[in-house]
């Protein structure tokens, strides 16, 4: 940058000198042309004093010199500053030189010899030429000192140059600030990129005007973003297969165990005052050995086994029978009145027990956010008025509790696999949940309501109703 501007600075300082010399050059010709031009057409004599006063407003020094065939130079008249005679030397080649010239005179520099080292800027034109031999051609001389040429130079000349010198400094600052700006953009563009090449995607906005380094922020935010959605989708189907191989593994260790564990209770089920506790516990293993069961379906390309159809107050009083006894031992207060139908409305829904094992899971995790003490209710409703977003006779289950609600860390990821903050959590449990309901057309969400979280889950029941 700086090499830039001093070699602009030079250009600048050159250019202006041969503008100024040329300038003052023209200048002096012009002043030389117009004063003997005005001598030549004097129909007065040009005597001492006419010349002296010539000098005084031209600020030039006249002489008329005659010469004769011979070029014998005689000076007939002159300023009062011409020089003296002593120093008319010069003269005679000046006079040759405008005798032989045919074009326009041009103006050279002589020195005198007479010790102060006087210097002029001289020319000669004629005045009037002989007509016959030995008859005399009378020639005008001016000077003009190189000092009052050379301020006339100097003053063309600084005013370029000034101009150039603060118009070069001018560009160079606002070149400084502009790259420094630019230099800028550019650091906290690379800055960004180093933070993508580490796995962080978040996305910065763009600064400074709407250029090609804007664009450039535009569309390395857009990479970040393909980049984080790519690599989440790699590592959805990385926890996807580690899944399939948990779940393969649990349903196949786990299976034997709660079926001999099953027979062994159907064994004792005959015996007095032991029925109901037997009935629950064999429920439960029942829908345990079906939850492991599940566990092979969060693959994409599991295929669907389904449970028989229940009816939404079969899949109701499943729920409320198998949660009482852990809401008692937990000492958490739950709110469920039973299922009443619309206009005698109880249709069925397929893979009934998938949806009550859902169902007890966002019991059960409501009733360990609202802790001992804390409350859950639990709603059966059906939404058949045509408004619903998913449909018409759509059932929607909810399930509130009065606990904190889920932690920031976790919200954006809860429904996901292996998503958790509890120290001995898997995170598969709302993930199934997820993949039930959607698998009947419904969905799963949450909300947080008044100090209460409300996780609701929707499932069609128009393709089954009586």
């Amino acid at each position: 940058m700086l090499a830039a501007v001093l070699a602009a600075a030079l250009g600048v300082i050159v250019c202006s000198k041969w503008f100024a010399d040329r300038s003052a050059r023209n200048a002096t010709l012009n002043h030389f042309s117009s004063t003997s031009t005005l001598c030549a057409r004097a129909t007065y004599p040009l005597t001492d004093s006419v010349l002296s006063q010539i000098q005084e407003l031209s600020s030039l020094r006249l002489a008329i010199v005659a010469t004769n065939g011979n070029e014998t130079i005689r000076l007939e008249s002159r300023s009062s500053g011409f020089p003296p005679e002593e120093d008319h030397a010069w003269i005679s080649g000046l006079v040759q030189k405008a005798s032989n010239s045919n074009d326009k005179p041009n103006f050279e520099e002589v020195g005198l010899a007479n010790g102060r080292g006087d210097r002029f800027n001289a020319i000669a034109t004629l005045l009037s030429e002989q007509q016959k031999p030995l008859e005399r051609s009378r020639y005008l001389v001016l000077l003009e000192p190189i000092a009052d040429s050379s301020s006339g130079s100097v003053q063309a000349f600084v005013l370029p140059l000034a101009t150039g010198l603060f118009s070069s400094i001018l560009i160079a600052v606002v070149a400084t600030f502009v790259a420094a700006r630019i230099g800028q953009r550019v650091e906290r563009l690379g800055e960004h990129v180093q933070k993508i090449a580490k796995g962080s995607f978040d996305t910065i906005p763009p600064t400074g005007p709407v250029d090609a380094i804007h664009s450039l922020y535009e569309s390395i935010n857009s990479m970040s973003q393909q980049l984080h959605k790519s690599t989440s989708q790699i590592a959805m189907n990385e926890r996807s297969r580690l899944i399939n191989l948990i779940a393969s593994g649990l349903a196949h260790e786990l299976r034997n165990h709660l079926t001999g564990a099953r027979l062994a209770i159907q064994t004792c089920m005959p015996a007095p005052n032991t029925q109901e506790a037997l009935s629950i516990s064999l429920k439960q293993m029942t829908l345990a050995e079906e939850t492991i069961q599940r566990l092979l379906t969060l693959r994409a390309d599991a295929p669907d086994n389904p449970s028989p159809p229940m009816s939404i107050r079969q899949i109701y009083e499943s729920v409320r029978e198998l949660v009482q006894p852990t809401a008692s031992h937990q000492r958490v207060a739950i709110e469920m009145d039973g299922y009443e139908s619309v206009s005698g409305f109880d249709p069925l829904l397929n893979d009934g027990s998938s949806i009550v094992g859902a169902l007890l899971n966002l019991v059960f995790n409501a009733m360990e956010a609202a802790g001992p003490g804390g409350r859950v209710k639990v709603e059966a409703i059906v939404l058949n008025d045509g408004s619903d977003t998913i449909g018409s006779d759509t059932m929607e289950w909810r399930v509130q509790d009065n606990g904190p609600g889920p932690t920031a860390e976790i919200v954006a990821s809860m429904f996901e696999p292996f998503a958790t903050t509890k120290s001995e959590g898997v995170g598969l449990g709302l993930a199934m949940c997820k993949r039930i309901a959607q698998r009947q057309g419904g969905d799963v969400n949450w909300i947080r309501h008044n100090d209460w979280t409300v996780f609701s889950m929707r499932i069609r029941t128009a393709q089954l109703r009586p």
